[in-house]
């Protein structure tokens, strides 16, 4: 695991929509024990914005896709990854051991993972972003590599090719995974749980108002169609 190469402004923190820095220590001490391994909540289908089915096919690589779940407040990041993701095992601060269930669709190469930093719990807003994917050729300077999930924040960065662990701190617990469901006949993707460390996300992010749970089905957009800007480091 590296450390960050350098600090960035916390002024990048306060314009994106994260848990305020001033959030109660008390608060914060309830998150970092929280350890739950799977919760599952409403299966839904991931669909387009005009309600079409979307496919796994539909998926490019290399392409940042986001969608919310289980909450209307709660993103989630899409990504189809160069290479079949197969299940490993992931051990928690805590040392509780979990198992990521690996990549799904024909090529075993499609993950998700809420979008949401786990060091102060930064997430994309319609107005900024500050964590992306860095695919393979697009360097995070930050982190000084590819293939990486890197918040600028304050530089935290994840392996989403190995269940989201944390390549360089401050962040200490990897990125929750959202459980995919694919269906081979059909090609369609569902989702169904949060995988790993399982936050009170509805609590975190309670400025939002009472944390709506998604139903039914919940639409996937191009990250740089859902915010007006992606910040990169």
């Amino acid at each position: 695991m590296k450390i960050c190469r350098r600090d960035i402004l916390k002024g990048f923190a306060i314009g994106a929509s994260g848990i305020a820095l001033g959030k109660s220590s008390d608060l914060l001490e309830a998150v970092a024990s929280e350890s739950s391994i799977r919760n599952e909540y409403n299966r839904v289908l991931l669909t387009t914005e005009n309600k079409e089915p979307f496919k796994s096919s539909d998926i490019k690589k290399n392409e940042n896709y986001i969608f919310f779940y289980p909450y209307h407040n709660t993103p989630a990041l899409l990504l189809n990854l160069n290479e079949a993701i197969e299940p490993l095992e992931i051990e928690l601060e805590s040392g509780r051991l979990y198992t990521h269930p690996g990549g799904v669709g024909a090529n075993k190469s499609i993950v998700s993972y809420a979008a949401i930093c786990t060091h102060e719990f930064i997430r994309p807003n319609q107005n900024e972003t500050l964590i992306k994917y860095y695919p393979p050729g697009e360097m995070s300077a930050l982190y000084g590599g590819d293939n990486v999930i890197c918040c600028c924040a304050h530089g935290s960065a994840y392996n989403p090719s190995a269940g989201g662990k944390v390549m360089q701190i401050p962040a200490e617990h990897p990125l929750t995974a959202v459980e995919l469901e694919w269906d081979s006949n059909s090609d369609l993707l569902y989702a169904k749980a949060l995988i790993g460390r399982n936050p009170p996300f509805k609590e975190i992010f309670k400025e939002d108002g009472d944390g709506r749970l998604i139903e039914g089905e919940t639409i996937v957009k191009r990250l740089s169609d859902y915010t007006k800007k992606i910040v990169k480091c």
